[in-house]
C-alpha cells in the first residue's frame, strides 16, 4: 500500500523572515499542518503542536518551553489569533491570517515540504538545533529552481523538473540569519541522515590570463532525487559555455576535505548509527585525509617543545583513527597499500642486489684483465 504524505504549503514571506526566530518558524510550520480552511476557529494546545511537530511527546523541558514561547509570540506578532482558553495550556485559536494563496505578480511563492520530513529532522540525535536545522532545510528547498530539469530517457525523453537547486552557501546563511560555517554543519548532517543530496563539482573554472579560480555552485536537492541531480550537474559543466580566455581545471581540495572531516566528526559521535551512510570510497577518503593530517601534525610535534602551548595545541588537532579499524573497506585499503609498499621494496632490494652483483662481476672483470 502506498504510503501518502502529507504536504505542507509555507508561506515564503514567513519562512525568510529574519524577525521570527527559528522557533517561531517551526511552530508556523505546524500551525499550517494543523490549518483547517474550512473553520475559522480550531482548538489548539501546546502538546498538540509539540506531537505535529516530532510526532511523539518525548520532548525535552527546553524543547517544549522553546514551543511554548513562539506559540505565545506568534500570537503577540499577530500571525494568530487568541481567541480563548480552557486552560494554561489549551486555547481556541482564530488561524485566519494563515491563509495565502500563491500570486507572482505580488511576489507571493510557496514552498512544500512533507510533514514526514518536519518529523526525521525534529527526532535527528544531534547537539546541534533541529530547529535551526528544520528552518535551514526550508529554505533551502525553497531555493529549488522549479523550470530547470532534465530528461528521464528511459520513459522517452520525459523533462523532469523541480528537484535541483544551486545557491551558494552565502545566499542561503543570509536567508537562514546564519554563518555559513552553521550551513556546512546543517548540509553534514542532513546528508548523513540522508534527507538531502549535494553534487560537489570536482572541477573548476580558472582564468588562463589571470590565474583565478572560480568554481561551479554545488547542485543540491532532496536524496530521493540524486540520481536526477547528478545528471543534471553533470550535464550542467557538459554545456557550460567557457570563455576563450576560460580551462577547466580539478576543484581545490579545501571543500571536499570540509566534508571528509564533516564524516569523521560524525563517525566519532555516534559510529553504529552513521556508518551506514556512507559509501566506501567516502570512507576511505575519510581515512586518507584524517591520517595525512595525523601525519602531518605528528611531524610538527616533534619539532615543538614539549608541554608548551604550541605542543599542546598541536596535540589537541591529531585524531584517533581506531575507530577505521572497524571499516572493512578502510582495512581491505590499508592492507592493499601496505602489501604494495612491501612489493616496491622488494623490486627495489631486488633492483639494487642485481646492480651490486653486476658491479661485483665487472671489477672482478677488470682486475682479471689489468692485472
Amino acid at each position: 500500500m502506498k504510503v501518502i504524505m502529507k504536504k505542507l504549503f509555507l508561506n515564503n514571506a514567513v519562512i525568510k523572515d529574519i524577525n521570527l526566530n527559528d522557533y517561531e518558524v517551526a511552530v508556523y510550520v505546524v500551525l499550517r499542518s494543523l490549518y483547517d480552511p474550512r473553520k475559522r476557529l480550531q482548538y489548539v494546545s501546546y502538546n498538540s503542536v509539540a506531537f505535529e511537530l516530532y510526532n511523539n511527546l518525548q520532548i525535552s523541558r527546553r524543547c517544549m518551553n522553546h514551543i511554548k514561547s513562539a506559540l505565545d509570540s506568534l500570537v503577540e506578532k499577530g500571525l494568530i489569533k487568541r481567541i480563548n482558553s480552557f486552560s494554561a495550556t489549551e486555547f481556541i485559536i482564530d488561524m485566519g491570517n494563515l491563509h495565502f494563496e500563491q500570486n507572482t505578480e505580488k511576489g507571493i511563492f510557496y514552498t512544500v515540504v512533507t510533514l514526514d520530513e518536519v518529523h526525521r529532522i525534529m527526532n535527528i540525535g544531534t547537539k546541534k538545533d533541529n530547529f535551526a536545522i528544520l528552518r535551514y532545510f526550508i529554505i533551502l528547498i525553497s531555493s529549488i529552481c522549479h523550470d530547470k530539469g532534465t530528461y528521464d530517457h528511459t520513459v522517452g525523453c520525459c523533462e523532469h523538473t523541480d528537484f535541483v537547486g544551486f545557491m551558494t552557501l552565502d545566499t542561503l546563511a543570509d536567508w537562514c540569519g546564519t554563518t555559513k560555517a552553521r550551513i556546512i554543519e546543517y548540509n553534514s548532517i542532513l546528508e548523513a541522515e540522508k534527507i538531502i543530496y549535494i553534487y560537489r563539482h570536482k572541477q573548476n573554472k580558472k582564468d588562463k590570463e589571470t590565474g583565478q579560480i572560480m568554481s561551479f555552485s554545488n547542485h543540491y536537492g532532496r536524496y530521493k532525487d540524486k540520481q536526477w541531480i547528478i545528471q543534471f550537474a553533470n550535464e550542467y559543466v557538459a554545456a557550460y559555455n567557457l570563455k576563450e580566455t576560460e580551462t577547466l581545471v580539478k576543484a581545490e581540495k579545501s571543500k571536499i576535505n570540509k566534508r571528509y572531516a564533516a564524516i569523521y566528526n560524525l563517525l566519532v559521535k555516534d559510529f553504529d548509527k552513521y556508518i551506514g551512510n556512507f559509501s566506501d570510497a567516502d570512507l576511505i577518503e575519510t581515512y586518507k585525509y584524517i591520517h595525512s593530517r595525523n601525519l602531518c601534525n605528528e611531524k610538527k610535534l616533534k619539532d615543538a617543545e614539549e608541554s608548551s602551548a604550541a605542543y599542546n595545541e598541536i596535540l589537541g588537532k591529531i585524531k584517533n583513527e581506531d575507530l577505521f579499524d572497524d571499516i572493512s573497506c578502510v582495512v581491505d585499503y590499508v592492507n592493499r597499500m601496505a602489501e604494495k609498499k612491501r612489493n616496491m621494496e622488494k623490486r627495489k632490494n631486488n633492483f639494487v642486489s642485481a646492480v651490486s652483483d653486476d658491479n661485483w662481476e665487472s671489477l672482478f672483470l677488470r682486475r682479471m684483465t689489468f692485472p
